[in-house]
């Protein structure tokens, strides 16, 4: 795994090729935006190379290259137009662009975007307004913030736990309810436009794990070495499962975790989109089959450092204006363990010491990890353990104070139980 950090960063202009070739090519402008929007996605991750890279546990991965920077040109890609020639050579954290994607980025994707970019599409609207001319002086924050979503911890738990096709049906029995209706408002217009576009969009998400389990087969059937062969095969098993269903083992679970969160980022760019509280949502799993005798420390604690090796994976586009402050920073998956549940009891278990050892052993830029200490509830020797780590990676994890962040989060207006249940 450790050549994988030893590459520069290349920029990946696989999204931004194909996102750029269904709205040139195969976009119905009778489609209600968020529906087009919907379909390019799936249209991406539909066409998405899968990758099964070395020999890591979990198949998938967020870009094309060994560590990649997406490009997201509805958002703001389009401000390293000026340095296609210059990115892969200059002094501070090149990252590398072959002659063939500078053309393709010069020549097909970039002139589309011109002027239907977020940016352009604002100041075409309010005639360049001094706020947008304030927030381009900026250039640095732009560049890092202007992407739909980011610093979020989106809700894994549901695809986890009951699958994606359950989400479809959901969402189909509400756009149904809605199609019933005889006299439908604007509203059920937007509400019935949105369920269309979630079923649109997760079927994406199911083509690309199917694309996924096709390939492991593939590659199982060449494959000479038995260890890896069997990886692949279970690899083609877990993916023809998951995430379209739930989970059904700790294996099965983290994989469907991580197809979710490269899912996340064909849509909104990857800054802080951060899985939240690990331990917490993996813990049935790992327990269920440490106690059936399926699974051994030892696996967990190698499925856990696959998972972590895969949310390093990438890092954020950034011209050389930016270059001062951002460069060099990675994407910041933040990791939540430790602290209390939303009952108030402790919530520290053996799966928050796998995850704070595996960060002690890699010590990598990425995920962020972040431990909760709840001096009323967690144990002392949790506390210790996590100052243990700190010392030896020198950097991590974050330390929170829990009963003051809790006590933040209520002042803010957010439930006692709901501000348990935080996560960075």
């Amino acid at each position: 795994h450790g050549e994988h950090f030893n590459h520069n960063s290349s920029i990946c202009t696989e999204r931004a090729k194909y996102i750029t070739e269904y709205l040139k090519y195969k976009d119905d402008n009778e489609d209600p935006p968020i529906i087009r929007r919907a379909k390019s996605i799936n249209y991406f991750l539909s066409n998405k190379e899968p990758i099964i890279c070395d020999n890591n546990l979990l198949a998938g991965t967020t870009t094309s290259k060994q560590l990649g920077a997406p490009l997201y040109p509805e958002f703001f890609a389009l401000a390293i137009w000026p340095e296609l020639d210059i990115i892969s050579t200059r002094e501070k954290n090149p990252q590398l662009l072959s002659k063939k994607e500078a053309e393709l980025l010069n020549f097909e994707i970039f002139p589309f975007w011109i002027e239907r970019s977020v940016l352009e599409v604002v100041r075409k609207k309010y005639n360049n307004p001094k706020a947008l001319k304030l927030f381009e002086q900026v250039t640095y924050f732009v560049i890092g913030k202007a992407g739909c979503i980011s610093h979020t911890v989106p809700e894994y738990r549901l695809v986890l736990e009951k699958g994606l096709n359950y989400i479809i049906k959901l969402a189909s029995e509400k756009e149904d309810k809605i199609k019933n209706k005889i006299n439908k408002s604007d509203n059920d217009l937007e509400e019935m436009y949105f369920y269309q576009a979630m079923k649109i969009s997760l079927e994406g998400i199911i083509n690309y794990a199917n694309n996924l389990s096709k390939k492991a087969l593939e590659l199982s059937r060449k494959e000479r070495n038995p260890k890896k062969k069997k990886n692949l095969k279970k690899m083609a098993e877990i993916y023809s499962r998951v995430p379209a269903n739930p989970a059904s083992s700790f294996h099965e679970a983290v994989n469907s975790l991580w197809i979710s969160h490269i899912a996340i980022h064909a849509e909104n760019i990857n800054m802080a989109m951060s899985p939240g509280r690990l331990d917490q949502i993996l813990y049935n799993y790992y327990k269920k089959d440490i106690d059936e005798g399926k699974l051994t420390v030892k696996e967990a604690i190698e499925i856990v450092g696959c998972l972590w090796l895969k949310f390093a994976d990438n890092v954020n586009m950034v011209p050389e204006v930016a270059e001062e402050l951002w460069g060099g920073a990675g994407t910041a998956p933040a990791v939540t363990l430790g602290g209390v549940d939303s009952n108030g009891k402790d919530a520290v278990n053996d799966l928050t010491y796998i995850m704070l050892r595996v960060s002690e052993l890699l010590k990598i830029r990425d995920p962020s990890l972040n431990a909760r200490y709840n001096y009323e509830k967690n144990t002392r020797e949790y506390r210790n353990r996590v100052c243990e780590v700190i010392s030896n990676t020198k950097a991590i994890p974050a330390f929170h104070n829990d009963v003051v962040d809790i006590k933040t989060l209520q002042n803010q207006g957010v439930s006692l139980e709901h501000a348990r249940d935080y996560a960075i």
